[in-house]
């Protein structure tokens, strides 16, 4: 188990549930023996943290759908923890690159808990060695009733290969806890509960002519069917962001650049809860430049006074 110093965690002094329901998933519950009915002495797929001298226990009064549900209780101040928590033995694999996920879990205290009692759950982070390199974590505390905790935060999402899943009673260290008021979880559920966008397309012009506007039409859809922003490099050290569209929902932007050359466009898509596609290019070449006014101005003249422009010549000193 993790020291408390090695965790990050958010706490929240009043009750309160994220914004995303639980079960809103689109994947399968990847979390072990998840009402934790199966087992002989404990839930498959799930231990205790055996550096307390907390009571871990299965309990047939309490339980959400099941017959059963993990209790724990006795918590008590002491030097080597803060908590008593029932964690998954096995990693869980992930792909953060591609998927949000969602750990939900149903709790109840029995008794009103006092105010020093949070209801904690962590993820542990793991990379491709099984090493660990990061835990985040909530904690809800002032509850007094049954209620769902829906979490969904990976922090090192670009080398999260693997996760632990954890479930626990945390006390603040300036409160005093009572050993007798039990938590009961039941219900675990850790799936994916949204997708990357697919890879937008662009399209406009390819070739054409300095300080001059070109549009681009822009569009992506997104598997689960939340919004997109756009996120546009334009090449030439200037960016756009824009607003949330629909998916499939076609947008048009203009640019212009000042100076000659090669640019290439990326262009990537961020959903509503996150989640970035990977970058769409186009490369647009714009090697011409406007005609100076003055050579159009000389050109005009000579075609009205082809006779004059011998003269001027003469006068400025041309050889013809």
């Amino acid at each position: 188990m993790l020291n408390q110093e090695d965790a990050v965690y958010t706490f929240f002094s009043t009750h309160t549930i994220n914004d995303i329901p639980h079960g809103n998933v689109v994947g399968p519950n990847l979390a072990p023996n998840p009402s934790f009915e199966e087992g002989d002495t404990t839930p498959v797929g799930w231990m205790y943290d055996t550096n307390t001298t907390g009571i871990y226990h299965w309990d047939t009064n309490y339980a959400h759908s099941g017959e059963k549900s993990i209790g724990i209780l006795n918590l008590t101040n002491n030097s080597n923890s803060s908590y008593l928590s029932w964690s998954t033995l096995d990693f869980i694999s992930v792909e953060c690159a591609v998927y949000s996920y969602l750990f939900s879990v149903w709790f109840r205290f029995i008794e009103v808990p006092p105010e020093c009692h949070f209801v904690m759950m962590r993820i542990h982070e793991y990379d491709n060695s099984h090493q660990i390199i990061g835990t985040t974590g909530v904690g809800f505390g002032g509850i007094t009733n049954t209620e769902w905790i829906d979490f969904g935060t990976i922090t090192h999402y670009d080398t999260t290969k693997y996760v632990k899943l954890e479930v626990g009673l945390w006390y603040d260290l300036n409160g005093e806890p009572d050993p007798m008021n039990e938590l009961r979880f039941d219900d675990a559920n850790f799936s994916i509960w949204t997708t990357a966008p697919n890879i937008p397309t662009i399209t406009g012009k390819k070739h054409g002519h300095v300080r001059t506007s070109y549009d681009y039409t822009i569009v992506t859809t997104d598997p689960d069917q939340d919004n997109v922003q756009y996120f546009i490099e334009w090449g030439d050290n200037t960016t756009t962001m824009t607003d949330f569209f629909e998916s499939g929902e076609e947008i048009v932007l203009n640019h212009t650049w000042d100076i000659k050359g090669t640019y290439q466009i990326k262009v990537r898509a961020h959903d509503e809860y996150g989640k970035n596609s990977d970058w769409a290019t186009l490369e647009v070449t714009m090697p011409l430049s406007y005609t100076f006014p003055f050579i159009q101005f000389w050109m005009k003249f000579h075609e009205r006074f082809p006779n004059a422009f011998p003269i001027l010549c003469h006068f400025l000193g041309f050889n013809l």
